[in-house]
């Protein structure tokens, strides 16, 4: 009897052994709810942005949108075939890449992490140059995230690649506050 009060025990034990490390396997296997491929919906300006285009000087102001400026910078250097198939991929082990939609054409965007608190998502990309994307009051839904950009690059001149010189001295360079939205693609 005492023996088979033991061997209860030892299986016992062994059971809940195994369904502690089960469990714990499940907690590291979980994926985050942000890896997915997402396109880009919107962008929106906060501040009021002056910049020339086609020779002509702009004032944009703030809540009108700056999708088109976004979209390229962000996207510009994806290599797809169709330019609308452009997207962004999150992937688990904390890389990003240009992801296009129905084509077979892929590359390394860089890398992404996000805070603990779930507020801030760095977007560190290398590719085409590098710079740090800082998409704070982090808004992340099953299907989508948003947030605001505080320093976005644009160009002063976009006739002049961003970064150059512009020829009365300066530096092709300003930064804008800017609401962001993707959405996942199922």
């Amino acid at each position: 009897m005492k023996h088979r009060k033991v061997n209860f025990l030892v299986l016992f034990l062994a059971a809940c052994t195994f369904l502690l490390v089960s469990c714990d396997k499940k907690t590291e296997e979980e994926v985050d709810i942000l890896v997915g491929t997402y396109t880009f919906n919107s962008a929106t300006f906060n501040d009021t942005v002056r910049m020339k285009i086609q020779g002509l000087d702009a004032v944009l102001l703030p809540d009108t949108s700056a999708a088109l400026f976004v979209g390229e910078a962000l996207l510009g250097a994806a290599p797809c075939d169709d330019s609308l198939n452009a997207a962004v991929e999150l992937r688990s082990d904390g890389k990003t890449f240009y992801a296009c939609l129905n084509e077979a054409n892929e590359d390394q965007m860089g890398t992404w992490l996000i805070n603990t608190e779930r507020t801030i998502l760095y977007l560190n990309i290398s590719n085409p140059q590098p710079f740090q994307l800082t998409i704070s009051s982090l808004n992340i839904t099953a299907n989508a995230f948003s947030g605001t950009v505080d320093n976005f690059p644009l160009p002063v001149d976009t006739s002049i690649d961003l970064g150059d010189d512009l020829p009365g001295g300066g530096v092709n360079y300003q930064v804008s506050s800017i609401d962001l939205r993707f959405t996942k693609v199922p």
